[in-house]
């Protein structure tokens, strides 16, 4: 660190280690994380969910991934981590990467809606069921942008 960085906590090499090390996992959680979600999402959206268990719990169930996929994205999944490591993870490149995620995830709500609407001309839907695929389809865009810009950008570093 130099001098005049005052105000400004001081890293080790120990708290660099550990940011470098959360910060690869925390790109393939957010991967694994969509693809897990969407594919969830094409058994839901199909008909084929889990047999035996009430439509309520399902919806519940989505209802609480989606907020909690939500929060990662919007925190970058590091509020309980050590303030140290934490200012490391949230970095000028990652607050980019965040706010590029949520402007892909907003295209592909938008985009998602439109093609609904056209749809929905043709094979009629309730709006329980737009908004759920309209959400994925955001969340899951959301994610997946997030964990390809963080991966590519600590791949460039290595």
């Amino acid at each position: 660190m130099y001098p005049n960085d005052a105000g400004r906590p001081r890293h080790d090499a120990a708290d660099v280690e550990k940011a470098d090390r959360i910060g690869r996992k925390r790109a393939r959680l957010f991967a694994v994380q969509a693809v897990l979600f969407l594919g969830w999402q094409g058994t839901f959206l199909g008909g084929r969910a889990v047999s035996g268990v009430p439509g309520g719990i399902r919806l519940s169930a989505w209802l609480v991934w989606s907020i909690a996929l939500l929060f990662l994205l919007a925190t970058g999944g590091f509020l309980l981590r050590g303030r140290k490591v934490r200012d490391l993870l949230d970095d000028e490149f990652a607050r980019s990467h965040r706010m590029r995620a949520q402007v892909v995830g907003f295209w592909a709500a938008a985009i998602s809606a439109i093609v609904l609407y056209i749809l929905q001309m043709v094979e009629p839907m309730t709006a329980r069921e737009a908004i759920h695929i309209i959400l994925s389809t955001a969340i899951g865009a959301g994610l997946l942008t997030f964990s390809l810009l963080e991966r590519r950008s600590r791949a460039f570093v290595e």
